[in-house]
């Protein structure tokens, strides 16, 4: 009978020792975006990427996000991520349509690269929770095309 309720006991702690460390070495980001009103945009999002400042990639996810442009926040995705500093994001984007004028929308490369403005770094703390807006101005046309800049800022809220 006392072995059986070690066994519990053991199992427990593992279980909270797991949640624990997972808590204490990761925090929650949110990533939001807005635009300014005008132009409709719709953009298929396959994937968006975060750089922590000592090189690595962490894919936040690679789910399909369908987002169309608004000056209302919206939801693009929140994860766990480890603690640390994060300099830039890239979000890839596999298709793009607007309903102006009936112009195709371009993205160079089909990525969107954004830095944070004012080289005000994103950093997320254990058990902290931090947020990213990213706005996308940066809409013009050219040579019969839409074209959204593949360089975008974004403010992060620690």
């Amino acid at each position: 009978m006392k072995s059986w309720i070690i066994g519990i006991l053991i199992i427990l702690v593992i279980i909270v020792g797991y949640f624990g460390y997972q808590y204490l070495t990761t925090g929650q980001v949110t990533v939001l975006a807005e635009d300014a009103p005008g132009i409709t945009v719709t953009l298929i999002i396959t994937s968006i990427m975060i750089h922590q400042v000592n090189g690595s990639w962490i894919t936040l996810t690679n789910s399909t996000i369908k987002y169309v442009f608004s000056s209302n926040l919206t939801l693009l995705t929140s994860e766990r991520i480890p603690a640390g500093k994060y300099n830039e994001i890239f979000i890839y984007v596999s298709n793009a349509t607007a309903s102006i004028l009936g112009l195709p929308v371009k993205i160079p490369s089909n990525v969107i690269k954004i830095h944070f403005v004012e080289n005000k770094d994103l950093i997320v703390g254990p058990g902290e929770n931090a947020q990213i807006i990213i706005s996308f101005p940066h809409v013009s046309i050219s040579s019969g095309s839409l074209i959204i800049s593949p360089s975008v800022t974004a403010e992060a809220i620690n």
